[in-house]
């Protein structure tokens, strides 16, 4: 089937240590999250590379999911990889070693069938890799997420990309961060100026918010009793919501705000495993009853 979701993002080989559990190698990415996430509501199209220590259990694992996997390409080189670990605030990783190489030998082409797919989630990354993706896409919806990485080092090429999208996201230190002002409701009239027509600042267990020129909107998170890992979890939100819009095939206040909660509910199930573990084995049953349990009404309709 055609993919109605394009997902550009990082898949990535992590040292993973949090104040429950450690290990070394495990899957993740933004890309990982992300497509696994919106694979609950519509056919996705991964676009990223793997490097040769990259699993194929994993690969397979994708595949099962029906994540199209064209566009991904295969390297001789080792994989993205990331190291970190969450102590005390557990909202803010503290990363110890990263090693991109492999994005040295990698274009991030995407093929011409693709480029004209309707909705494009360009995950966290370099803003450079941003604009390249950019650059060959004719979607009609296309969203970003960034970190405070780029905005500090980065921003002039982040701005480049902010201007040519339609919904940002990002987290409440970051928009900060990005708008030099600490007040979110004037942080993000200040993003907005930047060219997207909405944004979506995440807020961790504050839940989300939705601004555009004239109006806000707070989600609530799902409440949890089993917190294990927040890695992954923004990602996991971005692309839950871009999958129910893709979905859809209308992006328009009401279905932003329906795909917010949907990216609630499913990044509650990604913080309650390591890595990606829980999302990997959840099912879009799983993320309905969440759904159901944030808004009391009817799931996806």
């Amino acid at each position: 089937m055609d993919s109605k979701l394009i997902v550009a993002g990082v898949l990535a080989l992590d040292d993973l240590k949090t104040p429950k559990r450690s290990e070394k190698g495990i899957v993740g990415g933004a890309g990982v999250y992300s497509s696994v996430a919106s694979r609950f509501f519509t056919n996705t199209a991964l676009i990223a590379a793997i490097g040769n220590d990259f699993p194929n259990n994993l690969i397979e694992a994708l595949k099962k999911k029906k994540i199209n996997l064209d566009c991904v390409k295969k390297l001789d080189y080792p994989t993205f990889h990331w190291s970190g670990e969450y102590v005390g605030d557990m909202s803010q990783a503290i990363t110890h070693e990263t090693d991109f190489q492999i994005n040295d030998h990698y274009n991030w082409e995407i093929k011409d069938s693709y480029k004209k797919t309707n909705f494009t989630l360009l995950c966290n990354n370099d803003p450079v890799i941003q604009n390249k993706v950019l650059r060959q896409l004719n979607s009609k919806i296309i969203a970003l997420d960034t970190m405070n990485l780029w905005i500090e080092i980065q921003k002039d090429e982040l701005d480049r990309a902010v201007s040519k999208i339609q919904l940002l996201f990002l987290n409440d230190a970051e928009a900060q961060m990005y708008s030099n002002e600490d007040n979110l409701d004037s942080a993000a009239q200040i993003l907005l100026k930047k060219g997207p027509e909405y944004i979506i600042i995440k807020r961790g267990a504050k839940g989300a918010t939705l601004y555009d020129k004239n109006t806000k909107k707070e989600i609530p998170s799902y409440k949890i009793s089993n917190f294990v890992d927040p890695t992954g979890a923004g990602d996991t939100f971005a692309g839950a919501a871009m999958g129910y819009l893709a979905e859809k095939g209308q992006y328009n206040y009401e279905n932003l705000v329906k795909g917010m909660y949907y990216g609630s509910a499913a990044a509650s199930i990604t913080v309650e495993g390591f890595g990606t573990e829980a999302i990997m084995d959840a099912t879009s049953t799983d993320v309905d009853k969440r759904f159901n349990k944030l808004v009391g009404g009817p799931g996806r309709i």
